[in-house]
């Protein structure tokens, strides 16, 4: 048996953007990139895994907003047209560099990897990922979690029980019409937690989360190995706390491995740099260039720029995983001498950080599956080998925490974003009125489940994090008075006794997210 476990998380999310009513739209990109960059690179790297039978498993929480996407029929066509017009876009920029042989060399690389994913997204996953995902999990090589309905920061809604249980319920329906099982493991959205919601957890059926370091380190009483083991509160839920040795090596802007120079440099893009009309319109949203992924500099260190050398690059993914991997092993073999069972080193990381951001990241993963499979220190595994495997974990409950800057709410709770707390509390009062006065069936019924979908999705705490950050900022506003006065407009239609309405129409085939919301759904939202 392995000197000590490694808990390798994937939280993959993203806030639910659909436009129907415009064809090609700036914010969609996001999930078009996060598919070619990370979730289509991730599953290529586990089926070669398994057909290596490199044993390990890694942990992949999958929110309900990004499932909603995944498996929604108008973002599957748009995203094959997208990859359509990438490769356009690269075999002309093929013959505009034909002169330059480092950069025709790295479009072609492109070129390559593009054709490579699309014939991935449409002959080998037929253009839906999840029922792949799930085929990984029965082989082994992934366990699936989820994560809470539209990604809210629970502690925002902690005076409001009913609103948590809401999202709780949206999490458990989704889960069993999109994956066809509800996973044990769920993901706090940015690990916020706050004291009593281990027990509303509990009711619905989830037996294990997950916090930030301080999290573990502040619980009553405090546990004796620290974020090293698993804990238990009195009301049954389990936990696991960030280790931050592991989360220092990839997360950190000043150490962390995606920084080093030979890494692909990020915010360079094609569309920076050739002309709008060889660009062409698909790749502008108004004057807003959309980012084609197409990148020829590496990070460098300097403001001059080198040309990207993939090759190098993935190389050093392989010897930073070979350093990883190394580290965990250092861990527990100080640790375990101090500890009753094999010491757990967490270590979660956004999905997107892999391969968007950091591009050779999925390298990295394969590198650290590789390098862990001939270990005798340490070893992958799945949430629940953990769990299953810690009968008498000690019992303490945790600390009110978040894994956001400064460790708590300030991300999301701050004067940036009261209005929108105000604006979710005011709507709330007034759908609970609705659920009282009005059926919650025929056109009436199918109102007031858009009304729940609109709170539902005005509690995500990207917008919020948007703002804080200055990243997209006018578009989480935007978002936020969107939900907020279709909401205004819905209430509306009830108060007028409406039974058909365009403004319905319109709102509803925009929104449509979550199309089993419902009566046993809401009804949360009314105590």
């Amino acid at each position: 048996m392995a000197t000590g476990k490694l808990v390798m998380l994937l939280h993959a999310h993203l806030p639910f953007v659909r436009n129907p009513e415009h064809e090609r739209f700036l914010e969609e990109n996001w999930f078009f990139e996060a598919l070619s960059e990370c979730y289509i690179p991730l599953l290529q790297s586990l089926y070669r895994m398994v057909e290596r039978g490199v044993k390990g498993t890694i942990n992949l929480s999958l929110s309900p907003t990004l499932l909603q996407m995944l498996a929604d029929s108008l973002l599957q066509k748009r995203y094959s047209k997208h990859l359509a017009e990438l490769i356009d876009l690269a075999q002309r920029e093929q013959r505009r560099v034909e002169h330059d042989s480092h950069k025709f060399a790295l479009i072609s690389y492109y070129l390559q990897r593009l054709r490579s994913t699309q014939y991935s997204w449409e002959q080998r996953y037929n253009c839906n990922l999840i029922p792949y995902f799930l085929e990984l999990q029965d082989l082994g090589k992934l366990e699936i979690l989820t994560c809470v309905g539209t990604h809210p920061f629970l502690p925002a809604y902690q005076a409001e029980p009913g609103v948590v249980r809401f999202q709780l319920e949206l999490t458990v329906k989704t889960a069993q019409e999109i994956l066809g099982f509800v996973p044990k493991s769920l993901w706090l959205p940015e690990c916020g937690y706050f004291h009593g919601l281990d027990s509303i957890v509990r009711e619905f059926g989830f037996e294990n989360v997950f916090l930030e370091t301080h999290g573990i380190l502040g619980a009553k009483p405090q546990p004796p190995y620290g974020v090293f083991s698993p804990i238990r509160s009195e009301a049954g839920l389990q936990f696991l706390g960030r280790d931050q040795n592991s989360s220092r090596e990839v997360w950190s802007r000043k150490v962390g491995y995606p920084g080093h120079p030979q890494y692909r440099e990020f915010f360079r893009d094609l569309v920076h740099e050739a002309p709008r009309d060889f660009v062409g319109e698909y790749f502008y949203a108004g004057d807003s260039p959309i980012i084609s992924g197409f990148k020829y500099y590496r990070i460098t260190g300097s403001e001059d720029k080198e040309i990207y050398q993939p090759l190098q690059a993935l190389q050093l993914a392989r010897e930073h995983a070979r350093q990883f991997v190394l580290n965990r092993e250092a861990q527990v073999q100080d640790l375990a001498p101090h500890t009753e069972i094999p010491p757990v080193v967490f270590a979660p990381y956004d999905a997107e950080l892999f391969g968007h951001w950091w591009f050779e990241g999925p390298e990295f993963i394969e590198g650290v599956f590789e390098r862990a499979a001939w270990s005798s220190d340490i070893e992958m595994v799945g949430v629940s080998t953990v769990m299953d495997s810690t009968p008498n974990m000690p019992e303490a409950n945790p600390f009110l925490s978040s894994w956001g800057e400064g460790g708590y709410g300030a991300v999301w709770m701050n004067s940036q974003v009261d209005i929108n707390y105000k604006n979710f509390y005011a709507a709330l009062a007034i759908f609970r009125m609705a659920y009282r006065k009005h059926s919650t069936g025929g056109f009436s019924g199918l109102v007031l489940a858009q009304m729940a979908r609109e709170l539902a999705l005005l509690q995500s705490s990207d917008w919020a994090f948007m703002i804080h950050n200055n990243s997209a900022a006018e578009f989480a506003r935007n978002r936020m008075d969107e939900h907020y006065q279709n909401f205004v407009q819905l209430n509306q239609l009830l108060e007028e006794d409406r039974t058909q309405s365009r403004i319905f129409d319109k709102i509803s085939a925009r929104n449509n997210a979550f199309p089993y919301m419902g009566p046993s759904i809401y009804r949360h939202l009314a105590r």
